[in-house]
């Protein structure tokens, strides 16, 4: 077995051009594969990441009847309970979020608008999905203030700007009418028209006075630092918690239809992957064929002087092994500063394009992602689609003339 790998290794370069092609096509298909990959799974990260920074978070801890029917009388009563299990995870919850949230009408003179009232700790909701950095006008409130932030789409609609009031009426706890007036005292801008026309912050502690439900949030929002672990953390959460009057959701279980999107997208990434992959393998194939067409009379001649067809088909097959060993790891090595590169530096988007990612809520770019299992995965992949063509030679070896192919 020495001896083949030795003659395998030295017939790679015995012809450095053929080694080079062969070598070139599996590298570029593992470029490509991987390019394609890490566009989609950092085009994936970042769904997700805006998923839960700007709407559940990892996990929420709600009322046992809330998330069947989103009230604020199934509001979740935030007690010693859940603040002593939740101390017992200072270790791996890296911060929590508590929020009171409820559609109220929103006023200023004759004009009306319906609105979500929110009620944030600003410092909690600015580590979550940087708040402060949507701020245009004002400044946003602390804990103790009595202002209202409102979002730039509320602003146009009602006419409100800095120092005006808006009126908020709506239902409070337990059928309590929720109304105030709030001075408004900062402005924020989002990407999504959906969240610029309809939000209203208040602090906590004053949306709690607003809806009649003091100590009460409509979700507690759990935030950690290794995504990994949180479908482990709601099993542990569950057992320490009365599942009588508290339930805990992940982020998946909380947005089941942006799931399946992602599911359904995966799905044709996965076709996508399959057609590159076949691409690739042609590619390597015609390379190998060719190899094979130019060789035909040195093979012949080696099965004549005695050489066994199975130490020749044995040579062929570690050829194959070893430059599609040598063209996947090319590949990773020039694949992978390439990718860490437009990790770092994203591909702007511009124009209708731009225009649409902003609509959805997304920074308007091309996002590649640097996840080691991508460049392991593609590099496995292709290697073996290396290895069965690379089956051809052997085919070739044990039904070739070896008197016809060594005359040409």
């Amino acid at each position: 077995m020495k001896l083949l790998l030795i003659v395998a290794w030295r017939n790679l370069w015995r012809k450095k051009r053929r080694t080079f092609i062969t070598v070139s096509s599996v590298l570029f298909a593992v470029v490509l594969a991987t390019a394609l990959m890490s566009l989609i799974e950092g085009t994936r990260e970042v769904m997700i990441d805006s998923i839960i920074n700007n709407t559940t978070g990892h996990l929420q801890v709600q009322d046992a009847l809330y998330n069947e029917e989103p009230s604020i009388d199934h509001a979740l009563e935030y007690g010693e309970d859940i603040k002593n299990v939740l101390a017992g995870y200072a270790g791996v919850i890296n911060y929590t979020v508590p929020r009171i949230q409820g559609f109220c009408l929103g006023a200023k003179d004759v004009g009306t608008r319906g609105v979500y009232v929110m009620g944030i700790k600003p410092e909690k909701e600015d580590r979550m999905n940087d708040l402060s950095s949507k701020m245009i006008e004002g400044e946003m409130f602390t804990d103790e203030d009595q202002y209202a932030v409102i979002a730039s789409g509320v602003a146009a609609l009602l006419d409100l700007s800095i120092g005006d009031s808006i009126v908020l009426m709506g239902q409070g706890f337990q059928g309590m009418t929720a109304a105030g007036i709030y001075s408004v005292g900062g402005i924020v801008e989002f990407n999504l028209p959906e969240q610029n026309n309809t939000l209203v912050y208040l602090p906590l502690k004053q949306a709690q006075l607003f809806f009649a439900a003091p100590e009460r949030l409509n979700s507690l929002i759990l935030m950690v630092e290794d995504e990994r672990i949180v479908d482990d953390l709601a099993q542990s959460l569950r057992e320490k918690l009365d599942d009588e009057w508290y339930a805990v959701k992940t982020w998946e279980e909380l947005l089941p239809d942006a799931v399946a999107a992602l599911e359904a997208r995966d799905a044709q990434v996965k076709i996508f992957a399959w057609i590159l992959y076949i691409v690739a393998g042609f590619g390597i194939f015609g390379t190998i064929i060719t190899m094979m067409h130019e060789r035909l009379r040195e093979f012949g001649i080696l099965l004549s002087i005695g050489l066994k067809r199975a130490q020749l088909s044995s040579i062929c097959l570690l050829e194959t092994v070893m430059m599609s060993f040598l063209g996947v790891l090319s590949g990773i090595a020039i694949g992978y500063p390439v990718m860490y590169w437009l990790n770092r530096n994203p591909i702007p988007l511009e124009d209708e394009l731009a225009g649409v990612m902003l609509d959805m809520g997304f920074e308007p770019v091309l996002p590649f992602s640097v996840a080691p299992d991508i460049f392991v995965y593609q590099g496995i992949t292709i290697f073996f689609i290396a290895l069965v063509v690379g089956l051809y030679p052997v085919r070739k070896v044990f039904g070739l003339d070896m008197i016809s192919a060594a005359r040409k």
